[in-house]
């Protein structure tokens, strides 16, 4: 089997919300997303045009994780207040961006 030239980083993104959550785009994260919407580029597109119902299955995704089965999309919404929304759309955006691998030859290299 060949070995991969790219390295996954998944430390995820902190942000105090009801509690320090980690924000965490892991394999589970993109099959609920993918589950959801016809391709994954709707998602963050919806993300970017601040669609409060794709930041709220972004927020049940990337906490997922986190919870148990019992977790709900309603329950992730809930998270979400007026107050930290931009927080919180910042920090969606950032957990994506350092979630995507990187060529082991860039690694470091910023």
């Amino acid at each position: 089997m060949a070995k991969s030239s790219a390295v996954m980083k998944d430390n995820g993104v902190k942000i105090f919300l009801d509690k320090e959550r980690t924000l965490k785009f892991d394999l589970n994260a993109l099959c609920i997303l993918q589950d959801t919407f016809d391709n994954l580029e709707d998602a963050f597109k919806g993300l970017g045009e601040k669609d409060f119902k794709v930041i709220r299955k972004l927020i049940y995704a990337v906490l997922a994780h986190e919870e148990d089965e019992t977790f709900t999309e309603k329950q992730a919404g809930g998270l979400v207040t007026v107050a930290n929304m931009t927080e919180v759309v910042e920090a969606l955006g950032k957990a994506l961006s350092e979630s995507m691998p990187e060529d082991e030859g860039t690694e470091g290299k910023k």
